[in-house]
């Protein structure tokens, strides 16, 4: 998607355990295409991290987390002031 995109990718959002490859190693070769792109890891692992996967300095959320948790740290990250809250499905 990196490659096809025209303009700037605001965010990449990766698990840290993926097949092939960890989502480290792929916000490294993302950043080498798009320098200063934003990254947020994602992970069910806490503090240990298998062997070679750590996130070196990114910012992680820890899963499981609510979609409200995702949209406050990506908004964090992206610089806004107040993320608005979604909701998925319908009420009524």
């Amino acid at each position: 998607l990196l490659e096809a995109e025209r303009g700037a990718v605001d965010l990449l959002l990766t698990d840290v355990v993926m097949p092939g490859m960890s989502g480290t190693e792929l916000a490294e070769v993302a950043a080498g295409r798009q320098p200063g792109l934003r990254v947020l890891l994602m992970s069910g692992y806490s503090k240990d991290f298998p062997e070679g996967m750590a996130p070196s300095g990114a910012p992680v959320l820890p899963k499981p987390f609510t979609p409200d948790a995702l949209l406050r740290r990506v908004a964090e990250l992206l610089g806004s002031p107040a993320p608005v809250s979604i909701r998925f499905g319908s009420r009524g």
